[in-house]
């Protein structure tokens, strides 16, 4: 990075250290609901310690890293809430990611990768966000508002600083994702706001978000290795051999031509981009 870059990525880190300390503070209800939620479900195996959880991988970002995606997950598990932790994308998702960009793109995802979510709430499983409203809606019409406030403005404030990280450090946004970006899910506060702040976009920051399937259970993995790529992309030359690992001549740029084609087809039909 530059000293201008660095400077700028350390602003928006400390203002989302910042953010998760006063959701925190104010959302004082979250915990009590969060630990009914896995009591509900029989999750015997870890304790709830943190309900709002910052990234704290973005510590280990130094002036000399050079990231090359802002990878965009859904929200903190299991493993990404534990104090130990505090990290996303560490369970079995992560795993699966550090092993794809080793194996496919010769790169350490951990460096390679800026890591941030849709909301920084954490459930057991992303799924499980719907059955924290519906226990919510039991105990009280006014506790269900809090969290449907809460999820709202995490996720657009989320939207916004992934928004701000891409500027900064000119890269590729990896939106890992997206079957709950539509109307009506989720994660359509994120996509509503997304959508918003890249409409008013220079065309080459549109261009150079990419939306996939998860991780998880190998979907992601999947339809790449089932995707044809109908030509090559013109953002590859940027990315290929910049972290100097000697790979097979042109099997980086091609892989990164079949995530080009993959992604910006997906990236049309959910954000409209």
């Amino acid at each position: 990075m530059t000293k201008a870059q660095y400077e700028e990525f350390d602003t928006l880190r400390e203002d989302f250290r910042r953010k998760v300390k006063t959701w925190s503070r104010r959302a004082t209800w979250l915990a009590p609901l969060q630990r009914e939620l896995i009591s509900r479900l029989g999750y015997g195996d870890y304790e709830l310690e943190t309900p709002i959880v910052y990234n704290k991988a973005l510590d280990d970002v130094k002036a000399e890293s050079a990231p090359i995606f802002l990878v965009v997950a859904d929200n903190p598990g299991k493993n990404e809430q534990k104090a130990s932790s505090q990290r996303y994308l560490v369970g079995q998702s992560g795993k699966l990611a550090q092993g794809w960009f080793s194996q496919v793109l010769g790169m350490d995802f951990r460096s390679a990768a800026v890591i941030v979510n849709k909301t920084p709430l954490h459930t057991p499983k992303t799924a499980e966000l719907r059955l924290l409203k519906a226990i919510a809606r039991e105990k009280s019409p006014t506790l269900l508002e809090d969290l449907e406030d809460l999820l709202d403005e995490s996720q657009r404030g989320m939207a916004n600083l992934a928004y701000r990280l891409h500027a900064c450090l000119d890269c590729f946004v990896w939106v890992s994702g997206y079957g709950e970006l539509r109307k009506g899910k989720l994660f359509w506060p994120w996509a509503q706001e997304t959508a918003a702040l890249y409409q008013a976009a220079p065309r080459r920051m549109r261009e150079k978000i990419w939306v996939f399937k998860h991780f998880s259970m190998n979907q992601f993995s999947m339809e790449y290795n089932r995707f044809q790529v109908p030509g090559k992309g013109a953002a590859i030359g940027a990315v290929t051999g910049a972290d100097g690992l000697a790979l097979r001549e042109g099997s980086r740029e091609e892989a990164l031509a079949r995530l080009e084609a993959i992604g910006s087809t997906w990236r049309t039909e959910i954000l409209g981009l």
